[in-house]
């Protein structure tokens, strides 16, 4: 007599019983998984926002700052003492990474071409040079 191979017999309702709680306790841990996954999008999603809207300003500011603080300490004007400092090597810092990805030619994160992002970056330090000359003749 052939005997099915399946354990959810009626003899076996302890096995059925078994089986059920571990597909149940397989379900709840599919939860946190989940969420993990959803918050996890959520950040990446929301870096990418404010990475593809600042990063063109901060590229800006640095700019400027890298121009203009300098020329404030040069000319005896108030480069901000101490935060003026950590202010330029801040720019120092972002305009060195937007050089740097211009050079390598690195996609930019902007959705546009990387032509266009390399003119809109000469275009941020010659508009930097123009303010600070600006500035500087005040």
């Amino acid at each position: 007599m052939l005997r099915p191979s399946n354990n959810l017999l009626g003899s076996s309702r302890s096995a059925h019983r078994a089986n059920l709680r571990a597909e149940r306790l397989r379900a709840l841990w599919q939860i946190p998984r989940a969420v993990t996954s959803v918050v996890s999008s959520l950040v990446t999603a929301v870096v990418d926002l404010v990475l593809l809207c600042g990063l063109p300003l901060a590229y800006l500011a640095s700019a400027y700052l890298v121009l203009d603080l300098p020329a404030r300490f040069i000319g005896h004007r108030g480069a901000y003492g101490k935060l003026g400092a950590l202010l330029f090597l801040a720019a120092l810092g972002v305009g060195l990474v937007g050089i740097s990805r211009a050079v390598q030619d690195a996609p930019p994160i902007a959705p546009v071409r990387p032509k266009f992002a390399k003119a809109m970056l000469g275009l941020s330090w010659v508009a930097a040079l123009l303010f600070t000359i600006g500035d500087m003749a005040q």
